[in-house]
């Protein structure tokens, strides 16, 4: 959490200084998360056959649902 501004020193103030770096340390932490989502490709799913437009290592999201405990990224 480092923002470069003065903390200031009236109580109120200060509260809005805190919550505005929370939420910014959130924002930061939501795009790092995003940021770390796979590329998709479109085409036929390895697990059930059917098409879909976005497939991450060759299968597609109801199967990566479904079979969880077996795909591993």
């Amino acid at each position: 959490m480092e923002i470069d501004r003065d903390i200031p020193s009236d109580p109120i103030d200060r509260a809005d200084y805190f919550i505005e770096s929370v939420i910014d340390d959130h924002v930061k932490e939501a795009m790092r998360k995003a940021a770390a989502i796979p590329v998709g490709t479109a085409g036929e799913c390895s697990s059930c056959g059917e098409w879909s437009m976005r497939l991450v290592d060759e299968t597609c999201s109801p199967c990566r649902d479904k079979f969880a405990r077996f795909y591993a990224p």
